[in-house]
């Protein structure tokens, strides 16, 4: 079993990167995605109940919170605002 490590060591190494990128690359930023859609719809939902808001400004605030969360989950580039 040793020699047969020894032998295919640069295989295993091969799989671990292409097994941490498909995970960092496609699987985790799904996931992350899924979450985020999950929390803007329970924030749409908790907004239509209580009428704070129009449907218009409904639909931004919601965009706003799904892009908020992408931000916070490291999806998207932080974008800062200089305020005058």
């Amino acid at each position: 079993m040793k020699e047969k490590i020894k032998k295919y060591w640069w295989v295993i190494i091969v799989l671990i990167i292409v097994g941490g990128a498909f995970y960092w690359f496609q699987w985790r930023p799904s996931q992350i995605r899924k979450i985020c859609y999950i929390e803007q719809q329970y924030y749409k939902e908790n907004l239509w109940e209580n009428q704070e808001a129009s449907d218009e400004q409904l639909i931004m605030l919601s965009e706003q919170r799904y892009e908020e969360c992408l931000r916070r989950h490291g999806l998207e580039k932080q974008i800062y605002e200089r305020k005058n």
